[in-house]
Parts: C-alpha cells; structure tokens; sequence
C-alpha cells in the first residue's frame, strides 16, 4: 500500500526538524512534532506547560490524572503559546506514554502525516504504509548545530548531546524494547555530517518514490 505515514526520529543537532518540515511540506502532509504532546494535554484537561513539568517529575502527572479521575469535570488549564519539548527528559509515566499513543494513532488512521520524535516508528512498526527515518550524526557535527542554534559552549552543546542520548537510548529499551539509534529499527538512517536539511530532505523523498511503485 502507499506510504501514508512517515516517521523521523532525530538524534539532538542533526537538523531534524528541519528536515521533517521540509519532507512534510513537499509531500502536503501533515507535521506532528511537539503538538502530539499538545493533543495529548488537551485529552488530558491540562496545558502543555503542565505536560512539560511532568516529563522532568512523572509523580506530578500521575496526581494530575488522580485529580482528573476525582474531578473528571474539571477544566483545562489555560496557556500560552505550545512548548516544543524536543530536547527536554522523556516522560516515564505509563498513562502519558498510553495518551501520546493514541494520538500517533488517531492521526496514522487518517494517514498523510509526519511524526517527529516521541517513539512513533515503534508505536507504529507493525502498521502498513509506514516509512521510519532515523536521523543521525557524529557527536562532532552535532555540537557544532547545537551551539550555533543555541549560542551555547561546546561543554555544553556536547553535555545536552550525550544526556538527550543516554535518555532516549535507556527510554526505549525500558518501554519498547528497541534499540533507538540501531539502523534495523528503520527503513532508512541518514547521516547529516555532510548534507545540509534540503539535502536530507531530498533524500527522503526519493526514496519514497522508489518505495511507491512495490507498494502500489
């Protein structure tokens, strides 16, 4: 069948946000990134701020949802603008990660979309007309992105690569049992050392035009 939903997971300083937009804009499908978490929080009755402490203290979501349980006509919180929480720790708590899945799900349904990050090419391995991308690069290039998005030290650039790594590696082990950065986890892995995001992109979409015709 056709390719209908494509998931990018990106290690930190590979250009990877760019690099879904981009993929997302040429093929007019839709872009997910951080707005999983706010559909996520909107489900919950709760802002995505609220969401984003939660990541850093899971016992503080859980008596959130036992407040929504003894209340469940409480109202959402208001907010401001969204929280991209891309290179924030990744949330442990089994109904948030269960929250988070059924958005991915609900929007794979429909098809025509772009995830980026927050374990959608597990959710969504056994699904049929999924392509998973994984972004990658050396530790080098990456501090290099990092500290001139950032503005950042090298010490620093390097300790936010390796801390975000060490997160996402042990996260999904623990709850997917997967390997994140393992090149059969996905149908294709891109090194960004020496292409630009254009250039990533184009990659990309080639290789689903190669992918279209077998699954026609």
């Amino acid at each position: 069948m056709p390719i209908s939903v494509i998931t990018i997971a990106r290690q930190v300083g590979t250009g990877g946000e760019e690099i879904a937009a981009r993929v997302a804009e040429a093929l007019q499908y839709r872009l997910l990134d951080y707005r999983i978490v706010q559909e996520a929080a909107i489900e919950a009755g709760v802002s995505p701020e609220t969401i984003a402490e939660a990541e850093r203290r899971p016992s503080f979501f859980a008596r959130i949802l036992e407040a929504l349980a003894r209340n469940p006509a409480a109202g959402a919180v208001q907010w401001g603008e969204p929280v991209n929480i891309g290179a924030t720790p990744i949330l442990t708590s089994a109904d948030y990660r269960q929250l988070v899945q059924q958005v991915v799900e609900d929007f794979a349904n429909h098809g025509r979309v772009v995830f980026l990050g927050h374990g959608a090419q597990f959710m969504l391995r056994d699904r049929p007309g999924v392509f998973r991308v994984l972004v990658t690069g050396s530790e080098p290039a990456r501090v290099g992105r990092i500290v001139q998005q950032m503005h950042c030290d090298e010490d620093h650039a390097r300790e936010l690569a390796r801390r975000t790594d060490a997160e996402r590696i042990a996260y999904f082990r623990d709850y997917f049992g997967a390997e994140w950065l393992a090149p059969a986890s996905y149908d294709l892995a891109i090194n960004t050392d020496r292409l630009e995001p254009a250039a990533a992109a184009r990659v990309i979409l080639s290789a689903l035009q190669l992918l279209q015709p077998a699954a026609a």
